[in-house]
């Protein structure tokens, strides 16, 4: 069944709010079988709301909406629905007991500007908000299915899981499972890793296959439809199989899990310790490594060597290195790694340092280029990435892969 998805206010297309509301949705429909086609943006502008609920119920099945169910003049969701349809607003007893069960359950006294959430258009049925006051309405014109919810995400998400999902169970059955099975990729260039899957992204149908860019690596995803769970990992399996045969160790994770939890378990098992050096990250790699709840049994320290004097005095990287080849050179990201783990008497280190931008930049060395150094019982590596966006992205990307280049280290002992 076809979905549009609704989100209604101002706040929205004024940039105040992120629509977080619609991607959630997005991703839970998906997962019963829905097929979210449309979505839209609507400020709270009564004739403009009409004409995207009016356009909306001519191709789609389900309509649904978040915003605009409070007690306030403008809250106007329902009143819009109604209009659009060519019905009345009335009173409606079971929407009024939900609102009275919401104050009397948090001890207050009900205001009468409250007695508006339960005016819906005619005909219309309650979800019950076990989150808030404001009931959602379930209002059904022909074919058409319309589902008003709140705009509050936790009031949203509540009254989805607990009322929309059962009764859309109820109402239309099993729509199948759509799942997905998703990848990091790392260290391969997007127009690269669309060549290695050229016959996959050819042949697609059921499955379908994605490449997203994300910071520091390519998501590449694969997606199926069926009847049921097992069935569409039947799907997924032969052509999960065949990405791992051709890009090998260039699938840094699942994305279930992220890349300082992967370099984490993997430092674990080793039993093994790090310690970071870092310089146009400035403390990014370690703060990702420290997301990890536990990560002090492997994570000593790190040093923020953002200055040559630090990165000579502290982490012991020769003077001769950065005035022969500057800080953003493959010795000296060697050095910084030594250094970092000679100081903290760690099993590996890593080390960072580029130039991030926006300024610094030269022809020889662009903004973007960042050395990454690894250090450990094999030896010591180094990597040139050069990254593009702005400054935060090009930071965030460099300690991404920083994680894995550690990570692919440890994993092939050194021989990368």
């Amino acid at each position: 069944m076809i979905v549009e998805l609704i989100s209604t206010g101002s706040e929205l297309l004024l940039g105040d709010t992120v629509n977080t509301n619609v991607s959630w949705l997005a991703q839970e429909l998906n997962k019963l079988g829905y097929s979210v086609a449309y979505q839209s943006v609507v400020g709270d502008n009564p004739g403009r709301m009409a004409e995207v609920f009016r356009k909306a119920g001519q191709r789609a099945d389900i309509v649904i909406s978040t915003g605009g169910l409070g007690p306030t003049q403008g809250d106007i969701t329902r009143q819009v629905l109604a209009s659009s349809l060519n019905r009345n607003v009335v009173y409606n007893e079971d929407a009024m007991a939900e609102v009275r069960q919401f104050f009397k359950r948090v001890g207050r006294e009900m205001p009468d500007a409250s007695r508006r959430e339960a005016m819906l258009p005619e005909g219309s049925s309650v979800l019950e908000n076990p989150v808030g006051v404001a009931p959602g309405v379930v209002t059904v014109d022909g074919d058409v299915t319309y589902i008003l919810l709140p705009g509050p995400p936790g009031e949203m998400k509540g009254m989805f899981e607990q009322s929309v999902v059962p009764y859309l169970s109820k109402r239309f059955g099993s729509q199948g499972v759509v799942t997905s099975y998703r990848y990091a990729v790392y260290d391969i260039r997007e127009i690269d890793l669309e060549e290695c899957v050229m016959d996959l992204i050819k042949q697609q149908s059921n499955p379908t296959i994605a490449l997203l860019i994300k910071k520091g690596y390519i998501e590449l995803r694969i997606t199926a439809k069926a009847e049921s769970l097992k069935a569409a990992h039947d799907l997924l399996d032969p052509w999960a199989h065949i990405i791992y045969r051709r890009l090998g160790s260039h699938i840094g994770r699942e994305l279930d899990i992220s890349m300082e939890e992967t370099l984490g378990n993997t430092l674990k098992d080793e039993s093994a310790t790090i310690a970071t050096a870092e310089s146009c990250t400035s403390g990014l790699v370690g703060k990702l490594l420290t997301n990890v709840s536990g990560s002090s049994d492997y994570y000593m320290g790190g040093i923020i060597s953002y200055s040559n004097d630090v990165k000579h005095r502290v982490l012991g990287v020769p003077q001769k290195l950065l005035d022969t080849y500057g800080a953003v050179s493959e010795p000296v990201a060697k050095a910084m790694a030594e250094g970092a783990k000679r100081v903290c008497n760690t099993t590996y280190a890593v080390s960072t340092t580029g130039i991030a931008g926006p300024g610094g930049g030269t022809a020889d060395k662009p903004v973007g280029l960042v050395w990454i150094g690894v250090t450990g019982p094999q030896g010591t590596v180094a990597h040139k990435v050069n990254l593009i966006g702005n400054r935060e992205d090009i930071r965030l990307s460099a300690a991404e892969l920083a994680l894995y280049y550690v990570n692919l280290y440890i994993q092939e002992k050194g021989d990368k």
